[in-house]
């Protein structure tokens, strides 16, 4: 009996264990992050990642920054590293429309409180790579991009 206790018991944990592998695998490959509910974005970009390129115009002029990390919390961005990209800022969630010729919808945007202006909103997360894209638009009508790499 005790056996069957403990049988029952290991099947019911790897089970458990199997729901929580899957899930947090749909969390890493998401293709319309823009398109999910608040909830599921935040789950996917809260954490430690690291800054791996920056690209003008969307998704053409790629510049690689040197040991730049972002530490997303539940109300602030911390960005410490090379290239003088160093910034911290408080943010709130606000939804809205974007207007660019690549990313034409109503998403979340990471609105930074400080500068009382929408920063980012999230594109796309593929397994540990997280594609962000700014939310200010360049004089052609482009958001610049980003590409954030989960640190493990």
């Amino acid at each position: 009996m005790k056996y069957l206790i403990f049988l029952t018991l290991i099947l019911v944990l790897t089970g458990i264990s199997a729901c929580k592998n899957d899930d947090a695998a749909s969390l890493n490959n998401i293709e319309d992050l823009y398109a999910q509910p608040l909830p599921v974005i935040q789950k996917c970009v809260l954490g430690k990642w690291k800054w791996i390129a920056y690209s003008t115009y969307g998704y053409i002029g790629l510049w690689y920054p040197s040991n730049t990390f972002i530490n997303i919390t539940n109300d602030s961005v911390v960005v410490t590293g090379g290239d003088g990209l160093n910034r911290t800022f408080s943010y709130s969630w606000d939804k809205r429309e974007t207007l660019a010729k690549l990313a034409n919808y109503t998403t979340y945007v990471m609105w930074n409180n400080e500068q009382n202006t929408g920063e980012w909103f999230f594109d796309k997360i593929r397994n540990d790579s997280l594609f962000v894209l700014c939310y200010k638009v360049n004089p052609d009508g482009y958001n610049d991009s980003y590409l954030f790499l989960r640190i493990k």
